[in-house]
């Protein structure tokens, strides 16, 4: 149906040219056959227009038969005789000034209306669209005013009676242009456009496949949901400050990401400030009384995403040694969240573009911004690039971006937190002692805050890691060096030679006079960090000179020496007394005396390979 009322106007006005040629366009005949097309075309314009299916060639159609009939009813003897003595040149006259003038007034692009139809809604807005059709439109005007140059000529020239120069200036050059050249170059124009940007041109959009048939069983199967499939490790949201919708570079940085991230199952959404509504920041400072900025627009809700996103990305190009006023402005209403750590930290990325310099400074600016939105920066990613899609060195900007999409994949599943850093220590007690000064004013939201989250607890609540335990270290062997470094510093200042350093008696197992007191003191020379999570029991049966049974216990980082015999060891070692101790004081080469029978082990032997590791403090 869409499609007959679509062809409607065009049947009409080539009905009205071909009565006006056979009958010789009498006025009353052919003012009542126009105005009764016209009036007839009415609702199918308005039905085509509701369902925005009405382009300038139905409207120029209707408009040349409306302007016929009341050409030939008001003015027979002008507007009527010009309609009878060029017909088909007052159609594309009127087709011209459809296509040519509204542009001019703000009024919509002749080709707008058939490019929305292969193109996603998402491109619509965005300059390179624009651009593309009002060069389009542009080139269909000078169409237009062609073929209406050509219908003039018979006029013009008078040409021999006969059909063949009507067909020739009516209908052979007309289509020859609009045929031959208007719609090739129509087609192609798009793709040639973008292309010369550095851009990958917008496929066509492909219409909706119609939903397969419900089955015949009682109860259906249930739907797939493809993006939880696809993306079953979460959403990471960029915020992209470039004015250039959707084909700047920043956007090309922002896209170079998307396939690792994608492979690593994590959906990319990039929300277009330029797009939103988000007005300048007042300066009012209720946002910090009040907790919440009262400005009603687009701000809180981008904000809120962030803060639901499991990763996040700042990105912006350098406009005069900063970022784009969208995104300052964006970044000057986020103060409501500028002071209250979220509690749990997430990954997140900066990026900025610069055509000569700049690009460092301002992604550095963006890493130190993300922990507004408690996200902590895994790196930056910089480019130069002169013009759009020109990046120096493109193929290693690629590189890049794929290294960085992946680590922060990876300490998003890992749940990573990178090193505190003195910027954070700095924060934490500038802006701790602040908000605690103005507790009971203007910071008080604030001030309940970091109460609630236990922030003024310590430094390690608000980075939420906990400081690590420090080495112990054997206080006599201390004393010791610093007897011997102060010996040697008073010997060289009165210019003698130092005396020999006074030998601290080791407390270690090299000390023990026995193998029963060298294997009780071996706990004391275990190394935590090399066992890591290991569980195990070593047994010692000890004979000659001494004769007993014993075993060590490692587990949960600690090494304890329990008396007889354990139940099932990991390892059991039978050596005499003094060949252990022997080893033990770096006397005999354990793994000589292991290969020459000096002594003999059972069980796992690749915990005795790593007892130098094990027992190295």
């Amino acid at each position: 149906m869409k499609t007959a009322l679509r062809i409607l106007p065009i049947v009409c006005a080539s009905a009205f040219i071909a009565v006006g040629e056979i009958k010789a366009f009498p006025p009353a005949l052919m003012a009542g056959l126009g105005l009764g097309m016209a009036a007839g075309l009415v609702p199918v314009m308005l039905l085509l227009r509701r369902w925005s299916q009405a382009s300038m060639v139905e409207w120029g159609m209707s408009v040349f038969v409306a302007l016929g009939g009341l050409g030939f009813a008001l003015g027979p003897g002008g507007l009527g005789r010009a309609v009878a003595s060029a017909p088909v040149a007052v159609l594309y006259g009127v087709l011209f000034c459809l296509v040519a003038l509204p542009p001019l007034f703000g009024g919509p692009l002749f080709t707008e209306h058939f490019a929305k139809k292969t193109t996603p809604e998402a491109v619509w807005q965005t300059d390179i669209f624009k651009n593309i059709n009002r060069n389009m439109t542009l080139v269909w005007a000078c169409l237009f005013a062609a073929c209406t140059l050509s219908a003039l000529m018979p006029l013009a020239f008078s040409p021999p009676d006969g059909p063949v120069p009507h067909i020739l200036f009516f209908a052979f050059i007309p289509l020859a242009l609009l045929l031959g050249v208007g719609l090739p170059f129509t087609k192609k124009y798009p793709d040639y456009y973008q292309r010369r940007m550095g851009l990958e041109p917008v496929r066509p959009q492909a219409p909706a496949p119609e939903p397969p048939a419900a089955p015949a069983q009682p109860r259906p199967a249930p739907p797939l949901h493809k993006e939880e499939t696809m993306f079953a490790n979460g959403k990471i949201v960029a915020i992209n400050g470039s004015p250039h919708q959707g084909i700047g570079n920043t956007t090309q940085l922002i896209e170079m990401l998307r396939p690792t991230l994608e492979e690593e199952g994590f959906a990319l959404e990039m929300i277009l400030l330029s797009g939103k509504e988000i007005d300048y920041c007042t300066g009012c400072g209720l946002c910090i009384e009040k907790g919440k900025c009262w400005i009603p627009d687009d701000h809180r809700g981008i904000v809120t995403q962030l803060l639901a996103a499991d990763a996040v990305i700042l990105a912006s190009p350098v406009y005069f040694y900063h970022v784009t006023a969208q995104m300052k402005a964006f970044l000057d209403r986020s103060l409501a969240w500028g002071h209250k750590p979220r509690g749990t930290f997430k990954p997140g990325l900066a990026i900025s573009v610069a055509a000569a310099f700049g690009e460092v400074e301002v992604a550095n600016y963006l890493a130190r911004i993300l922990h507004v939105y408690g996200a902590f920066s895994v790196g930056t990613l910089t480019a130069l690039a002169t013009g759009p899609g020109e990046f120096l060195g493109r193929e290693t900007v690629e590189a890049r971006a794929a290294d960085l999409a992946r680590d922060l994949a990876r300490a998003v599943k890992q749940k990573r937190r990178y090193p505190a850093t003195s910027e954070d220590l700095f924060f934490w007690l500038h802006i701790g002692w602040l908000i605690k000064n103005q507790k009971d004013g203007i910071m008080a939201d604030d001030y309940r805050h970091w109460q609630e989250h236990g922030l003024y607890e310590g430094f390690h609540k608000y980075v939420e890691q906990e400081w690590s335990p420090g080495r112990t270290y054997d206080e006599q062997v201390r004393q010791a060096w610093l007897q011997q470094m102060i010996a040697e510093r008073k010997a060289k200042k009165a210019g003698r030679a130092p005396a020999a350093p006074p030998q601290a008696q080791a407390k270690g197992p090299q000390s023990a006079r026995s193998c029963r007191v060298l294997l009780e003191m071996m706990p004391r020379g275990f190394n935590p960090q090399a066992a890591g999570d290991l569980q195990a029991v070593v047994q010692f049966e000890v004979s000659g000179s001494e004769s007993f049974t014993t075993h060590l216990v490692m587990a949960e980082g600690k090494c304890r020496f329990v008396e007889g015999p354990a139940p099932s060891p990991n390892l059991v070692i039978k050596t005499p007394a003094e060949v252990w101790l022997a080893i033990a004081k770096g006397e005999l080469d354990g793994q000589a005396a292991f290969m020459g029978g000096k002594y003999t082990v059972t069980g796992d032997i690749t915990l005795l390979m790593r007892f130098k590791e094990l027992f190295s403090r």
